[in-house]
């Protein structure tokens, strides 16, 4: 999908895309190494980022604005470039002033929305953002209120598109119908999104998981996929990394050995080889990869252009289903 904007165009097309997610960008990765990391994606083409306006809260002295402020001080030093880049931003999860707790977020409704993609734009440095997401699903302000403030950013050409982000697959169908009589709605959806599958019934929270009933909600809308913690943290190749609560499971230690053979064949490690099934895959995953160095940023970007053989993309579909 690409946003044209007077002589540029940003796109966010795939299937062969990565979004370099920079969630921790200026806290625990310290900004000269953010830097160093949005340097040499530039130069790889890796140009869609993402980012958000509470990243990273939760981190001991962190206030929530840092990963938009490294970016913002990026596009200050490198003029003219902006317009190369797909950016994204999410709002609706902010806490408000002085606390650290999710459960006191602003929200979305239409003025907390407004008022936060302007404190964004601020951060960022720049007039407008290519994609925004509703970070969150704020029950408490009707869905057609917050498309409809979302949209009208969009008409007044401080948003490029809209999406949503951690929406179960009955609001975003509630999502989809709220649209209706509006121009577009969501036409993206960011959700938790890896090879292994947890158990029935774990607790991901506050994250969401894309799953078999939201992906069909979204085939259904024509919305396109991102999928956040496709490497779960590192669990799929480092030692020091066990799998998180719910994914050490038998059928997906049957799982991770078919992963194994399939990155033996192909000379990936077994994390390149989730970024590169998601990016082959039939119903596309656009993989968004956090990472701290430009090493992991080298790692992802070759993962994704890698072509695995269509016999190991189907021996991985059908040992994930058979979960």
């Amino acid at each position: 999908m690409a946003i044209m904007d007077g002589e540029a165009t940003r796109s966010l097309s795939g299937p062969r895309e990565m979004t370099l997610g920079t969630m921790y960008f200026g806290t625990t990765v310290p900004e000269a190494i953010g830097v160093d990391v949005l340097d040499e994606a530039f130069d790889l083409g890796v140009r869609t980022w993402d980012t958000a306006n509470n990243y990273a809260f939760w981190v001991p002295g962190g206030t929530g604005g840092e990963s938009e402020e490294c970016l913002g001080r990026w596009f200050a030093a490198h003029p003219g470039r902006r317009d190369d880049i797909f950016l994204s931003t999410k709002v609706g999860a902010r806490p408000r002033h002085g606390s650290k707790n999710l459960a006191d977020a602003v929200g979305l409704s239409p003025t907390a929305i407004r008022g936060q993609l302007h404190a964004s734009l601020a951060r960022l440095g720049t007039d407008r953002v290519d994609l925004l997401y509703a970070h969150i699903d704020d029950e408490t302000v009707p869905l057609a209120e917050t498309i409809g403030a979302m949209e009208e950013l969009r008409d007044e050409g401080l948003v490029g598109e809209i999406g949503a982000s951690n929406l179960p697959a009955p609001r975003l169908r509630e999502a989809i119908d709220a649209a209706s009589g509006h121009d577009r709605g969501y036409r993206f959806l960011q959700q938790r999104f890896t090879f292994l599958n947890p158990a029935v019934g774990t607790d991901l929270s506050p994250h969401v998981l894309l799953d078999d009933a939201v992906a069909a909600e979204c085939a259904a809308g024509g919305i396109t996929m991102l999928g956040y913690s496709p490497l779960l943290s590192g669990a799929y190749t480092r030692p020091d990394r066990p799998l998180p609560d719910g994914y050490d499971t038998p059928a997906n230690r049957e799982a991770l050995a078919v992963l194994a053979q399939v990155a033996g064949r192909s000379g990936l490690d077994s994390g390149q080889t989730v970024l590169a099934w998601m990016a082959q895959r039939a119903t596309g995953v656009l993989p968004v990869v956090g990472v701290s160095s430009i090493e992991q940023l080298r790692s992802a970007a070759t993962a994704v252009k890698t072509t695995l053989p269509q016999q190991d993309i189907h021996a991985l579909e059908a040992v994930r289903m058979a979960g």
